[in-house]
């Protein structure tokens, strides 16, 4: 073999190796933002359950970071510790989870948390805002900020939701 035909070789498994890498990093990607967009949704379903029962969302005082130690479930009470053993059955969302934070840009900050999923309600409606690393034209979604609500999801940051506050 010549020289010029071992260098041309070599740039074949270069540029081979060069775009698999870059489709396993773009999979990778797509990976996180479906496991976040489930995260959500199955969150949105608990919400719902939750208002079916007591004709209202959970409300927090504000804008608090889902799937951390005070909030990592969602039973009668609203979002609070982790659900106790044997107590599922009152369990709307047993395990609130956190998002995968490999990717993001922190946009989505609240509870002095950057990367999380951020809960608001005023009992009559709720949103959670995440970040997304990628658009997702299906579910008209951008790139970054986005917000799911009781009427679904939508692009864009979420409404600060506070409770009206009674005198």
């Amino acid at each position: 073999m010549t020289k010029v035909e071992i260098l041309s070789v070599g740039l074949i498994i270069g540029v081979v190796g060069l775009i698999s890498a870059f489709a396993v990093s773009s999979a990778r990607e797509r990976t996180r933002d479906v496991t976040r967009l489930s995260h959500v949704r199955e969150l949105q379903i608990g919400l719902e359950l939750f208002y079916n029962d007591h004709a209202a969302y959970p409300v927090v005082a504000e804008t608090t970071a889902l799937g951390q130690t005070t909030t990592a479930c969602l039973s009668e009470d609203g979002f609070g510790a982790p659900c106790a053993e044997g107590d599922t059955q009152t369990a709307y969302v047993e395990f609130v989870p956190a998002p995968p934070m490999r990717g993001l840009k922190e946009r989505s900050a609240c509870s002095g948390l950057k990367n999380a999923y951020c809960y608001s309600s005023d009992g009559a409606a709720f949103a959670v805002q995440f970040e997304l690393e990628n658009g997702n034209n299906l579910l008209e979604l951008q790139k970054g900020l986005n917000c799911a609500t009781q009427d679904g999801f939508k692009a864009g940051a979420c409404p600060v939701l506070t409770p009206a506050v009674t005198q």
